[in-house]
């Protein structure tokens, strides 16, 4: 029987080891992502390519993903161990080489153990919010760097919102409270403030530091999902379907409200200044602004009941065409601009996006399913893999997956697709072109880019 000499003994656990550190240094998707819908190859068979994929770190393998918040720059991500992560999601128009790449971890703040239930994060072009138990804080976008924290007087029923100067946090109280979303700066209040009905100070230092002051607004009811921007301000809808729109106006800020007087299904959808509302009764309607307030456009019934305050976006906006979930029932097509229902199909799930005229959900047979907007018909299948985490993105045209171990993927138009901004789905966008063509003998005029890619720059020197 042979003796191992001195130096075996050593040379194994060295081998040992050393597999350990490669095991551990891989990236978990490199061979486990085959078959899947980050795969290269089968997402370009759906029609989709894979633009980027990332892997966000834990403080221990028992932490999971949360949340995760899709913006037109960034993708903000949330976890139990109490971190949160951005990930550069675009790229501006401008070339920028020292900016960071797309698709890369642009920082990773740790808020401390949430002891609630995580809020979604608000996600501005300078600022991130978010609600962490009794706080509000404030997240540069660029570092990750907390420029404020305030605390809350009332627990937060909903996430907050950061537009422009301004934080708008939803409260248990049936108030909204709005914070200052640079609390440091000098800005004069105007005379009169029309939303909450307080009198401006004559002295022109008192205002300077009465405008930083927060403000609760009467909200009429629980504000459960996350406000809208809506013309400079910000627009909620309570528990109860009370309507609250809060904008700029000439002297100071306008209020206007409209009761639906039943439950709403979930989010708003705001385009500018219209605005798309579903009920629990199967009440599908569209307000635009108006000088008196919000004015009802039309109203239709999608003839299923819905489920009362969703967490999760049931309706999505792609041009001219207004999605809607109804629940077990399937996902339904209305023209945005009269309400008339273009089809239905038969297809329960959850809302993801929309990516070169097709509707991505996520089935009740865990399947990654693209429908076609012009009729509704199944045209494309992904296998979801490890991305299990239903991930709605409003924002843009992109295809955003998670899974509970904090990887994250964006899938992209193989195509050269639309903004969602755009008045009408490809398929009818290139119709009215050869119609424009025939009539006026001139080829038709290029789609405008959205404003927001002019005059934003992300990384801008």
């Amino acid at each position: 029987m042979s003796r191992l000499s001195p130096l075996q003994p050593l040379v194994r656990f060295s081998l040992v080891m050393l597999g350990c550190t490669t095991a551990l240094v891989s990236p978990v998707w490199a061979v486990s992502l085959s078959g899947t819908a980050a795969d290269q190859l089968e997402a370009e068979r759906a029609g989709l390519t894979r633009e980027w994929i990332v892997q966000l770190p834990f403080e221990s393998d028992g932490y999971r993903l949360n949340r995760v918040d899709v913006g037109q720059w960034l993708v903000v991500a949330q976890s139990d161990d109490g971190m949160i992560h951005a990930v550069r999601a675009a790229a501006g128009k401008q070339a920028q080489p020292e900016a960071p790449a797309v698709g890369s971890l642009l920082w990773s703040t740790s808020l401390g153990l949430p002891r609630f239930p995580i809020q979604p994060a608000g996600i501005d072009h300078n600022l991130v919010t978010t609600t962490r138990n009794m706080d509000c804080c404030g997240l540069d976008t660029r570092t990750g760097s907390i420029l404020w924290r305030r605390r809350l007087p009332v627990t937060p029923s909903a996430g907050s919102l950061p537009v422009g100067d301004w934080v708008y946090t939803p409260l248990r109280d049936a108030s909204v409270y709005r914070l200052p979303a640079n609390p440091f700066r000098l800005s004069a209040k105007p005379a009169k403030d029309e939303a909450t009905g307080e009198d401006a100070d004559s002295s022109s230092k008192k205002k300077q530091q009465a405008s930083l002051d927060p403000v609760r607004i009467n909200s009429h009811g629980i504000v459960e999902q996350l406000p809208a921007p809506y013309a400079g301000g910000a627009i909620w809808c309570t528990r109860n379907g009370h309507l609250t729109a809060i904008e700029q106006a000439d002297k100071g800020w306008a209020r206007h409200e409209f009761h639906l007087r039943q439950q709403p299904n979930g989010p708003v959808v705001v385009t500018g200044q219209t605005v798309f509302a579903a009920t629990v009764t199967g009440e599908l309607a569209r307000f635009e602004d108006a000088p008196g307030g919000l004015r009802l456009t039309w109203r239709t019934l999608l003839e299923t009941r819905l489920h009362a305050n969703q967490p999760r976006p049931q309706l999505m906006l792609a041009g001219n065409t207004l999605l809607v979930s109804l629940d077990a029932v399937g996902i339904a097509a209305h023209d945005a601009t009269t309400g008339k229902r273009k089809w239905v199909a038969s297809l329960p799930g959850d809302l993801l996006a929309v990516v070169g005229g097709r509707l991505w959900c996520y089935d009740l047979m865990n399947r990654l399913t693209a429908l076609s907007l012009t009729d509704g018909r199944p045209v494309a299948f992904l296998d979801p893999g490890p991305f299990t985490m239903p991930v709605t993105n409003r924002s843009t045209e992109k295809l955003i997956l998670a899974s509970p171990r904090g990887l994250l993927v964006s899938l992209g138009s193989r195509d050269v697709a639309g903004a969602i901004g755009q008045p009408q789905s490809d398929e009818e966008a290139d119709a009215s072109a050869g119609e424009a063509v025939k009539e006026s003998g001139e080829p038709a005029a290029a789609a405008e880019p959205m404003d927001g890619d002019d005059s934003f720059d992300f990384f801008g020197t």
